[in-house]
């Protein structure tokens, strides 16, 4: 009986397959869709495994979705998952596959993605001319990080001619839709007078908005200011409290400064488990004055405080 159900089985995947082939690719979907069985049931599966954080089970059902040429969400959860390698690998070749066949459909997340990638060479090759391409696309859909990062574009002179006064406007109008990227890099624009007049006070307005929403680069940054009395009063302790919300949230610069702070007694007392292990957190990061610095903690080498290289560097995206 078993036997006979099998050869059932593989009889009717035969004839779906020659379905496909003799209806066409106009009816390929509709035939895969019968085939799936109930595709509702398998979206609602899919969703629940992925907010469960069951990413392994879920990209299982998102590919099966994702071939469903409508399927344009399945198919970018999916990207994303193979991008962020949400289930303890990253696939960029595969991401980079989804996210170009939604980009050229229009899709803006995707557009976005892409001008990353290809901004920041993840996964591909740098490739200027291809980030502006998408991120301008996305752009022109009103996404707010694709703005941000166009404006990155132009604030470094990447594959356009440099024009901090583009790159404000752009962060202007990015922030304007609550993107706390767009805010900090907004602060970093005024500390340094880029494409605008220099204000610290605005600058700290940016920040302080940026870090309330747990933005990393806002709270290093005004870690910054208070560490060397930019705009408040010099306070070190203060720095040391906004430097380990950042570390907690994985800022490598932010868990290397405070693990400093807590080896020389800086605004903390002094705590050397403390200091080893943040430098460990930065160092597995790819911190690399926190690994030098780690090695000479455990080879016990002697360290003042002169030869501490704090790394106050401001961060914008």
């Amino acid at each position: 009986m078993k036997g006979k159900i099998k050869h059932i089985t593989i009889a009717l995947g035969i004839c779906l397959l020659l379905a496909m082939i003799v209806l066409g690719l106009k009816n390929r979907n509709t035939i895969y869709t019968w085939f799936l069985g109930d595709v509702q049931t398998l979206y609602m599966q899919a969703d629940s495994l992925y907010r469960q954080k069951r990413y392994e089970e879920a990209a299982t059902l998102y590919s099966k979705l994702a071939k469903i040429d409508t399927a344009k969400r399945c198919q970018f959860i999916l990207g994303d998952i193979y991008y962020q390698g949400k289930t303890g690998v990253r696939n960029y070749k595969k991401a980079m596959k989804l996210f170009l066949e939604l980009a050229d459909n229009g899709n803006a997340d995707s557009q976005n993605n892409l001008g990353y990638m290809y901004a920041y060479g993840i996964g591909t090759d740098i490739d200027y001319s291809k980030a502006k391409k998408y991120l301008s696309l996305a752009a022109l859909q009103g996404h707010s990080q694709a703005q941000v990062g166009l404006g990155s574009l132009y604030r470094h002179g990447w594959g356009v001619t440099k024009s901090y006064s583009e790159a404000f406007k752009l962060y202007k109008k990015a922030a304007a839709h609550d993107n706390t990227d767009a805010m900090n890099n907004l602060g970093y624009m005024y500390t340094f007078g880029y494409g605008t007049s220099t204000s610290a006070g605005d600058a700290i307005y940016w920040f302080e908005k940026s870090a309330s929403r747990d933005n990393v680069s806002a709270l290093f940054n005004l870690a910054v200011f208070h560490i060397e009395g930019h705009g408040y009063p010099k306070d070190l302790s203060k720095g040391a409290e906004l430097l380990s919300r950042a570390a907690e949230l994985n800022s490598p610069a932010a868990q290397f400064n405070l693990g400093l702070m807590y080896y020389f007694g800086k605004g903390v007392e002094k705590d050397y488990a403390k200091a080893k292990h943040l430098f460990q957190q930065a160092s597995a990061q790819g911190h690399n004055h926190a690994l030098e610095f780690l090695m000479k903690v455990e080879n016990k080498e002697k360290v003042s405080e002169t030869d501490s290289i704090f790394d106050w560097k401001l961060k914008a995206i």
